[in-house]
């Protein structure tokens, strides 16, 4: 009797969590886990440590602590939240808790539920971890049911989005006067050949020389579903010493160069006839932010690719991967980089840049950047494998 006992309290604690082993999902609740030791009791609902569960399960746990969310993934299930939301995205769709995620020393709890109502998404994998005797016994009498996926992690649509246009200049060269938005449309259409001659669908936002607002940039990209965004610009600073190749993702600005760089580039703004439409349109801040989050780790490896190929391939001095916070970046709602390819305040870099055949090799090796990151993507299954 003080057995059945037992086996009654392992079940209810089993249904109390949704994790049956149902047809949706297969996986599985150790009752004498720690993580029934860290619930907390918020406003009368049971919450337990997203990162333990995740620990717990196996799958692929990341913070942001900058926007205060969270990104989990496993096989070809990915989920993002956030804290003091009841938004979440699992596998890019938009869905809503019971409750609302909180942080709590600093640690994001979420409740119960969410694993019942969500960690379907991670069917395709069964977790490994020791059960007790009586919870093996409960699986044999409820084997699980699981669909393997097909992990769909591959790049066929990029949009190549040539800086400035039209009465948008952007930066003039001291000596030579060369034209930014002339030079970032010649480079983008190099690449887009490039990448055309590997089979990538690419997007240009703009194919002369004709005025694009900041907003209208991301709507191209976001409308195409586009899976990657790659912004070509020339730089400037009011330091003359200043030389070499960039390239940036979105995230808070670190210094006083990225800051003034933000500023420039984000100018178009007071210009733009559309450019006073908040992103708020289609989407809340939210959604946005969870977008972000989803993102930002692949944009910071994109960047991480086309520096080195950059470098590589000796087309130009690299300063390396940097963050700002770019409008364009900040608004396409996938993975997305801001190149400068250099220096037009530098007399000897306009030089270099007034020279097609180095224009050539930045574009070749943007190009490869881009194929290089492509391949590892695919081949890693979104880079959760390493």
């Amino acid at each position: 009797m003080k057995k059945n006992n037992i086996y009654l309290v392992i079940i209810t604690l089993i249904a109390a969590l949704g994790l049956t082993g149902c047809a949706s999902q297969s996986v599985y609740f150790r009752p004498d886990s720690s993580l029934t030791r860290d619930a907390k009791s918020i406003n009368g609902t049971q919450y337990l440590p997203l990162a333990k569960i995740c620990d717990f399960y196996g799958i692929e746990y990341r913070s942001d602590s900058v926007i205060n969310t969270a990104k989990l993934t496993k096989g070809s299930g990915r989920i993002v939240l956030m804290a003091g939301s009841q938004t979440v995205l699992v596998n890019g769709a938009q869905k809503k808790m019971d409750h609302p995620a909180v942080s709590s020393g600093g640690d994001i709890f979420v409740p119960v539920s969410f694993v019942k109502n969500n960690f379907g998404v991670f069917s395709s994998t069964t977790v490994s971890a020791r059960r007790t005797e009586a919870v093996e016994r409960y699986e044999e009498a409820t084997p699980p049911v699981t669909t393997d996926r097909p992990k769909i992690y591959e790049i066929k649509t990029i949009v190549l989005d040539a800086g400035h246009g039209g009465k948008d200049l952007g930066a003039t060269g001291r000596r030579l006067r060369l034209k930014e938005k002339y030079l970032a449309l010649s480079v983008v259409k190099k690449i887009k050949s490039i990448l055309e001659s590997r089979g990538i669908r690419v997007i240009l936002t703009r194919k002369d020389d004709t005025f694009i607002s900041l907003q209208r940039r991301a709507d191209i990209a976001n409308r195409a579903k586009a899976d990657l965004f790659v912004s070509v610009h020339i730089n400037a600073s009011r330091s003359k010493s200043l030389y070499g190749f960039e390239c940036y993702h979105l995230s808070e600005a670190t210094d006083d160069n990225a800051r003034a760089l933000e500023a420039f580039e984000d100018s178009p703004l007071r210009i733009g006839e559309d450019a006073d439409i908040e992103h708020s349109r289609q989407l809340d801040k939210t959604i946005w932010d969870l977008m972000l989050t989803e993102n930002r780790i692949e944009s910071s490896e994109l960047a991480s690719y086309i520096c080195d190929s950059v470098e590589a391939t000796g087309a130009n001095y690299t300063r390396g991967v940097r963050s700002a916070k770019f409008y364009v970046l900040k608004h396409t709602n996938m993975p997305s980089v801001l190149a400068e390819v250099g220096y037009l305040s530098n007399k000897a870099e306009e030089a270099k840049i007034n020279d097609p055949k180095f224009m050539d090799k930045m574009a070749e090796a943007l190009a490869g950047g881009i194929l290089k990151y492509k391949s590892e993507y695919e081949r890693t299954g979104g880079f959760t494998r390493r």
